[in-house]
C-alpha cells in the first residue's frame, strides 16, 4: 500500500497502548489531555483480557515487520 512498515508498526503500537489502557482502566486525564473520556464499565480484574488483546496487537506488529 506504500506505507513504510516501520510507520505501520508504530501506528499499531499506538493503537495497542490506547486499547489496553481503555480495557484495563489505566487511562487518566493527564495522559488523555483534552480528548480524555471516562467510560462507565463494570469494575473487576481485566488483566487476562488486557494480555490477550496485547498479544493480538503484537501478532499484527510482527506480521507487518
Amino acid at each position: 500500500l506504500g506505507v513504510p512498515t516501520q510507520s505501520a508498526a508504530r501506528a499499531v503500537a499506538i493503537m495497542k497502548a490506547s486499547a489496553t489502557a481503555h480495557i484495563g482502566e489505566t487511562n487518566t486525564e493527564a495522559n488523555g489531555g483534552s480528548k480524555f473520556r471516562k467510560m462507565e464499565t463494570q469494575k473487576g480484574d481485566c488483566s487476562a483480557l488486557v494480555a490477550e488483546a496485547a498479544s493480538y496487537f503484537d501478532r499484527v506488529i510482527s506480521a507487518v515487520s
